[in-house]
């Protein structure tokens, strides 16, 4: 989910930044620092096994697959009984977000699991089209009449350099990894559009982690007086759901755009 409104892109493009930067340490004798603390020794990053499968370890951990290639039964549309029958779809072993072509008008609508959950770690790799736009929500909950994002906090997926180099302004807390219009991301980590991205989501008793790409980006705890003020401070002051659900479905919201998600898991905590 995104606002945006025309500024010079060249003064927000991070990842072009982060390009540079890369060049000069790599070129100093600083390049071989130590790594970075952030790198998760629980991911690989977008895994090279086959796609939509458990590990031997993975099961003994207590990993579930959301989704295996072909079985959608773990999901439903928000405030609906049944999967959307049309503007997802399933191609290649991946599920598929189809466009239309209107920013903001979501063609299926969004899916969530049909379980809660309260603690957690689920996982997802993600694949971006130009422009395209997305998140994943969690802890949500279902309100009549109400969009998926008045009630839950969101793991933004965006094109972000797409979008600041036809000079839309990515608002800052609007980037992939980005806790959505609350908190952004302490590292820009996503991968050149057109490859598979790694999105982590953990939420143990209050407390949520994002990562992206084997890096954890941001971290904050629900509840707390600090995130009280954040959502006082936001688009979402006034829903008086928003964020306080202690345990609710996870889900893939539909902003008009195409994507790809696969390897959809998840491990209770």
């Amino acid at each position: 989910m995104l606002s945006y409104k025309p500024i010079f892109p060249f003064l927000l493009r991070r990842r072009t930044f982060g390009w540079l930067f890369g060049f000069f340490i790599a070129f100093t004798p600083f390049g071989c620092g130590e790594q970075n603390t952030n790198e998760s020794n629980q991911s690989s990053a977008v895994s090279t096994k086959p796609i939509n499968t458990l590990t031997s370890q993975e099961k003994t951990l207590g990993w579930k697959l959301l989704f295996d290639g072909k079985d959608l039964s773990a999901w439903r549309g928000y405030n609906k009984s049944n999967f959307p029958s049309s503007g997802w779809t399933i191609k290649d072993g991946m599920l598929m977000m189809e466009a239309t072509g209107k920013e903001e008008e979501g063609y299926g609508g969004d899916i969530i699991t049909k379980d809660q959950y309260e603690n957690f770690e689920f996982r997802t790799d993600f694949k971006l089209s130009p422009d395209a736009n997305s998140g994943i929500l969690y802890l949500v909950k279902e309100i009549k009449g109400e969009p998926i994002w008045h009630s839950a906090a969101e793991f933004q997926i965006l094109d972000d350099e797409g979008y600041e180099m036809k000079g839309k302004y990515v608002m800052d807390k609007h980037r992939t990894g980005d806790n959505f219009d609350l908190q952004a991301a302490t590292e820009n980590a996503l991968k050149p559009l057109g490859e598979w991205n790694e999105a982590i989501v953990k939420v143990n008793k209050g407390k949520v982690e994002h990562w992206l790409n084997g890096q954890r980006v941001l971290e904050y705890t629900l509840w707390t007086p600090e995130w009280k003020e954040k959502v006082k401070n936001s688009k979402f002051a006034k829903y008086p759901d928003y964020g306080m659900s202690k345990q609710g479905h996870i889900g893939i919201q539909d902003w008009g755009h195409k994507m790809w998600y696969r390897n959809i898991k998840i491990k209770e905590l």
